[in-house]
């Protein structure tokens, strides 16, 4: 819902239409300036492709819909002054923010839900989940694409703020109902959703420090297996640290 609803397919179908009628460029130059629109959905995908384990699930959803909100509140803003005098130029610059909704719809938004989906079903469901999702995803293009001719004749300047509202809806949404699943195990995602994600990820963090310390001592082993130390804080000789020394160590 969220990919299609943002108003991507409406770019991606319509965009040399939207130049032509609602921006009012000419027929060769507005598909010229659609390809290399859509050139930049690819550019943006490079960012999630290296970097999404890193940037998490949350933060790119959020701040890739808040950047679509304002791409399309700049759209809307500048056709509006179309039948000015300055009519021309503002509607001409309205073509910027189609390039940076592109490139943060690539950055962000793209690519997520197609992961998010399967990491936080059950194993035994996830071949559904996922496929209901698709379906999903294939209903909701449908629909963008059979009713944006009509709001775009309907609302010449005024269809942006639908998918601007939306947009900024999906950054609450996102906010109280998504939790983050990024770089966590099948099993941790299972706990996720029973002890919740602030004790999850502090267990986790814990147990990485935890294991930080028992390299440490297993790097640092080696004095005494050489014999070049006898003992260590009473312990004649013998290393043995267990979880339970490690975490009054800690």
């Amino acid at each position: 819902f969220m990919n299609q609803m943002g108003g991507i397919n409406l770019v991606v179908y319509y965009v040399t239409s939207v130049l032509e009628d609602n921006v009012g460029l000419t027929r060769n130059l507005s598909l010229i300036l659609g390809g290399c629109i859509n050139t930049m959905f690819v550019i943006g995908s490079l960012v999630p492709t290296f970097f999404l384990d890193r940037l998490g699930r949350r933060r790119p959803m959020m701040f890739g819909s808040l950047g679509l909100a304002i791409s399309m509140m700049m759209i809307a803003i500048l056709l509006s002054f179309s039948d000015t005098a300055n009519g021309k130029s503002t509607s001409a610059a309205s073509v910027a923010f189609f390039f940076t909704y592109m490139l943060i719809f690539g950055a962000s938004v793209n690519c997520i839900p197609w992961v998010y989906v399967p990491e936080i079903l059950p194993l035994h469901v996830r071949s559904k989940g996922a496929a209901i999702g698709t379906s999903a995803n294939a209903l909701w293009n449908f629909f963008v694409v059979m009713i944006t001719p009509v709001i775009t004749e309907a609302l010449p300047w005024q269809w942006p703020f639908v998918f601007m509202v939306l947009n900024l809806s999906f950054i609450a949404l996102v906010y109280f109902c998504y939790p983050e699943t990024a770089n966590l195990t099948l099993e941790e995602m299972d706990q996720l959703f029973t002890r919740g994600d602030d004790d999850l990820r502090a267990d986790k963090k814990k147990l990485g420090r935890s294991t930080a310390v028992v390299r440490s001592l297993d790097r640092g082993g080696a004095w005494w297996k050489r014999g070049s130390v006898t003992s260590m804080n009473g312990l004649d000789g013998k290393a043995d640290f267990d979880a339970e020394h490690v975490e009054k160590a800690l």
